[in-house]
Parts: structure tokens; sequence; C-alpha cells
């Protein structure tokens, strides 16, 4: 009988129901205790750790900075789950901060090989990337018809601008050919495929200590956002705009064609149908960017996350944490995400038949990814340093290619 009930205590303690319950910090960018995914990863995580909780965090995205990360490092209470999108995520993914996620994911062999090497810092896995979105080119169907004009899967920076032209001649200042916009950081990723169509390329062979933004033509780009502003093709009040503005004309139907990502299009509408804002959802269509002149292909932008855990020195903590990853990124979430537009990065799970994702996809598939640096722990610092510059690139008080070599300069400098 005594050996009986020393294998039990054993077994029993092996499955952590003889640990003390936990409750998790966890810090996001959105989401809800209450959404599916949440819900099922908690619900697969208390079979594990009976009693434990969650306490759900929202982050404060006013600027598009860390800020609320920040302060919690600060005070010294870091959540135990930091969850975001990689823009800011990056900053933590360091080995002094994260969790080595190595030894406690279970189906690491489930994932795309080439999701986990971006998260990956010399052997050691210090984030969990969950499902990403190609950004593209997201085409307002209804605006083209009206105008006449049909965009080709394959266009030309000459084909914006005559599209551009059309928009402006039927809509005047009402409606824009794309837009623009500088008043802070929060989704500059909207802005930067620019760069690639015109052949400009943030890094190369991924050195991150050195920009090559200047040297391989980003002063191209610069000086198509003055063309924009210059011709009438975009807001003119583009320097004191912000990501939200840019938000609501698309959601009103006011932008022909807008970089978008294809798990936005519905929430967007559905928020503009609520507020009135338009009668129906209008069809759209995601192409790559143009290209502009001895540009074969543009790559797109990756829109991709991830979960760090933060290495508490409670290791029951840590497994804890990581088993609720696990989870939460797991084959039944990603199979919920994809009816939500959102392509899975496991290999277990189908991609969805939805014509918009497999049009997003399409672009990373034929065009690539491109490499803006967001995978380097100093991308958060050197996100901040664009827009003061756009703005004065915006309002005609610097050459594109004095600002080209300004923020190469800049992002150079950060060690």
């Amino acid at each position: 009988m005594r050996k009986g009930v020393m294998w039990l205590m054993l077994m029993v303690a092996g499955t952590g129901l003889f640990a003390a319950p936990v409750t998790l910090t966890m810090l996001v960018s959105g989401g809800d205790v209450k959404n599916p995914e949440y819900v099922t990863a908690l619900a697969l995580l208390q079979k594990d750790y009976p009693g434990t909780k969650l306490e759900l965090s929202q982050m404060n995205l006013a600027t598009g900075s860390t800020m609320t990360m920040d302060a919690w490092l600060a005070a010294g209470t870091p959540p135990n789950i930091y969850y975001d999108n990689m823009v800011r995520a990056s900053k933590y993914m360091v080995p002094e901060y994260a969790l080595d996620l190595t030894k406690y994911i279970r189906d690491l062999n489930k994932y795309q090989k080439s999701v986990l090497a971006g998260v990956t810092r010399n052997g050691k896995m210090l984030g969990m990337p969950i499902p990403a979105h190609t950004q593209g080119m997201c085409i307002n169907l209804d605006l083209m018809k009206e105008i006449g004009f049909e965009v080709k899967w394959d266009w030309t920076t000459d084909d914006f601008l005559k599209m551009c032209e059309l928009v402006k001649a039927k809509y005047g200042t009402k409606k824009y050919g794309t837009m623009l916009f500088g008043a802070n950081q929060s989704g500059d990723y909207l802005l930067h495929n620019w760069f690639e169509a015109f052949g400009a390329h943030y890094y190369m062979t991924s050195n991150y200590d050195t920009s090559t933004i200047a040297k391989t033509g980003g002063a191209k780009a610069y000086a198509w956002y003055q063309k924009l502003i210059t011709n009438g093709y975009v807001d003119k009040n583009a320097a004191v705009l912000n990501d939200d503005d840019y938000a609501l004309e698309w959601s009103k139907g006011n932008l022909a064609a807008a970089p978008f990502f294809v798990s936005w299009v519905g929430t967007y509408q559905s928020s503009a149908l609520s507020q009135k804002l338009i009668d129906k959802p209008f069809p759209v269509m995601f192409v790559p960017f143009p290209r502009g002149s001895g540009v074969k292909k543009v790559p797109g932008y990756s829109m991709t996350g991830s979960f760090v855990v933060w290495k508490s020195p409670n290791e029951q903590v840590n497994k804890v944490a990581a088993r609720f990853v696990e989870y939460f990124n797991g084959a039944k979430n990603q199979e919920y995400l994809a009816t939500l537009g959102v392509p899975p990065n496991r290999t277990d799970v189908a991609q969805p038949n939805d014509p918009l994702i497999q049009q997003a996809q399409k672009i990373g598939n034929e065009n690539g990814i491109y490499d803006c640096g967001l995978i380097d722990p100093r991308f958060t610092e050197r996100r901040s340093l664009q827009y003061p510059i756009l703005q004065k690139l915006f309002t005609f008080k610097m050459t594109p290619e004095e600002a080209i070599a300004a923020y190469d300069a800049a992002l150079s400098a950060v060690k």
C-alpha cells in the first residue's frame, strides 16, 4: 500500500497537481480572455495545471511604442507572457529576458522551419511566432469600376500614377489614390513597402548593424512621396495624419489602393457598417505593390508577432507560462484563426480557401518577404526614428536626398 501511495504521489506531482496553482500575468496588444483562442488555451492548460489563472492587461498603443511594457519593467513587475506585434516584441527577445522555449514547447516539429528560425538566437528560441500576414496593396474594386481602371497583378508605378489621376479627376479631394501619414510611428509598416517598390533595401545579408536604405535607392521612395503630395494624389495634410485616419478613410471606401492586411478587411468594414459610414461592404482584391523602373518583383511585408515568456526564477511558473503559449499557438487555435483570415504557420493545419488570403499568400510566395530588420532587438528603437523625418519630407522642409541620408545615418547609429 505504501509503495502504491508513493507511486501515485510521484505520478500526480509529475502532472503538476501538487504544485501551487499559478496566476499568469499577460500583457497583450489586443484580445480578451473571453475570446475563443484564450478560452481554448486556458481550458487545456488547466487540465495540466489545475487552478491556473490568467490576468490579462492591455498595453497602451496610442503612440505605437513599448511604453507600457517598459513601465512594467521599470516597476520590477515583468509579465509572465508578452504577446505583441514583432515591431515591439523583438526588443525583448534577448537571452537576458526571454525564456528559451526549446525544451518547453513539445510540438516544435509541427511548425514551418522558417518561422522558428526568425525567433532563434544562437540556438535559443526566445519567442513563439504567431501566424503571419503578408501585406498587399488592397484594391477597392467599386472605386476602380467607377473610374474605369483595371489593376493588373504585375503593375508599375506609372500604372499607379494613371490610376491616381483618374481618382483625382473624378473625386477631387473627396477620395484619393492612396494615403500617406507621418504623425507618429504607429502603423509605419503600411508605408515601408514603398522602399522595395523602388528597389531600396533596409539591410543586406541580414547585417543589422549598418543600414543600406540610402545607398540602395531609398531617395526614390521619398521622391515618390513628394510626387504624390504635389500632384494631389494623397491628402496634402499627410504630415499630421496618423494610421487611425488611414484606417478610417479606407473603411469609408475613400482610398482606391492602400497597403492593408486581409484579416483587417472584415473587422474594419464591420465597424464602418455599424457606424453607418458605408451602406454595404465594398469588394476588394490584393495585389503586390507596383514596380518602379528596373524592379522585377516587389517583396511583401510580413505582419508577424510573437509571444515572449519572461525567464522567471520560479521554474514552475516558466513551465506553466510556456505551456499556455504552446496551447494558444496550437493546432486548435490556428484552425480557428484560419477562419478569420489568418494563415497558419503550422504544418498540421490546412491553409484556408479564402480567395483574399490566397492572394496575399501568393504575394509572399512569388515575390518573397523583404527584410526590414524586424527580428533584430534594436528594431523597436529604430522604429521611432523615421516619422519626424517624414514630417519634414511631407512638408517639403527636406529634400528626398537629405531625408534618406538622415534616416540612414540614424538607423546605423543605433548599436
